[in-house]
């Protein structure tokens, strides 16, 4: 693939599908730009929960993009540090949206020390992996310890327990110029077909997978963020020696799923005489915790309109 130079640069919001045939690999570059900063300037985050949120939000495109499945997957962060829970929500349509729960005091706190962002933000914990296809399907969940400096190291641990293919995974987040931005760039190993079609890992391949690791580190964070660089030119500096083809990009948008019919079925499974503790000034307020959405309803609209659609 050589991509045409002289085109406006493309795929800012999208998730890029590539193979190196000459290294026997298949990957996905993500590029966040309206999506992610659409999600945190939704809040007013510290620069250190924003950045680890929009991480997340790139960390969860490259996977999500990589499973099938119809429906939601989310993928979150749970520990004893200052930032108690992140939360982000893919959808297969390519909607995102997260959000984060955190100690303000305690983030301002801990600017102070050396640690990596993970065991200094989040702390000991859990990164959980949970894949919603609808009432009528099971839940499927990965789990892995928060172990590791960076979210990219606890994401490696989770490939390593959970798919146990040889992968790589570098994570960038840049606020320039006003506007927050966010990119991905995730690789695997191409298993062979052995005996019995059995996938097999090819020992005589292991010098391609060092060259490709060796290549995937020479990106920076300022190309993976770079809004004046698309994803074709930047696949094409990397890989351009051993044949990279790319495939057509899914395009990827915020997108919240909170409506005034979710927000009353919630609020009509609450018993009336603790939806009374609830009211002020006469009305009972929901937040979305993820876009920031505020609907009021009186106690009479809760008693008496359907349910609707469930959460």
């Amino acid at each position: 693939m050589v991509p045409d130079l002289s085109q406006p640069s493309a795929g800012l919001d999208a998730i890029q599908p590539f193979q190196v045939e000459g290294l026997h690999l298949s990957g996905r570059l993500v590029r966040l730009s309206e999506t992610v900063d659409s999600v945190l300037r939704q809040h007013d985050y510290p620069v250190a929960v924003s950045s680890l949120l929009g991480e997340l939000m790139a960390l969860a495109a490259a996977l999500g993009s990589g499973l099938k499945f119809d429906g939601r997957m989310t993928v979150e962060t749970r520990g004893d540090g200052p930032i108690r829970l992140i939360a982000v929500d893919y959808m297969s349509s390519g909607q995102m949206r997260g959000y984060a729960s955190y100690d303000a005091e305690r983030v301002a706190a801990a600017q102070g020390t050396s640690a990596g962002p993970v065991p200094r933000l989040i702390g000991n914990g859990l990164m959980a992996l949970t894949i919603d296809q609808g009432p009528q399907t099971e839940l499927y969940q990965g789990l892995v310890s928060l172990e590791g400096a960076t979210l990219a190291d606890c994401a490696h641990n989770y490939f390593r327990q959970s798919e146990q293919i040889d992968t790589a995974l570098k994570l960038a987040v840049a606020h320039r110029e006003g506007s927050w931005r966010a990119g991905a760039l995730t690789m695997q190993r191409i298993a062979e077909l052995g005996a019995g079609d059995t996938p097999v890992l090819s020992a005589d391949r292991e010098d391609d997978w060092r060259k490709a690791v060796a290549l995937l580190s020479t990106a920076t964070s300022e190309e993976l963020t770079d809004p004046g660089l698309s994803s074709e030119t930047l696949l094409y500096r990397l890989f351009h020696e051993d044949g990279v083809r790319v495939y057509e990009r899914k395009d990827v948008s915020f997108g919240c799923t909170c409506s005034e019919q979710r927000a009353m079925a919630v609020l009509r499974r609450i018993p009336a005489t603790e939806i009374d503790d609830l009211l002020v000034d006469g009305v009972v307020e929901v937040v979305c915790q993820f876009c920031n959405r505020r609907q009021v309803f009186t106690p009479e609209e809760i008693a008496t309109r359907d349910e609707g659609e469930s959460t």
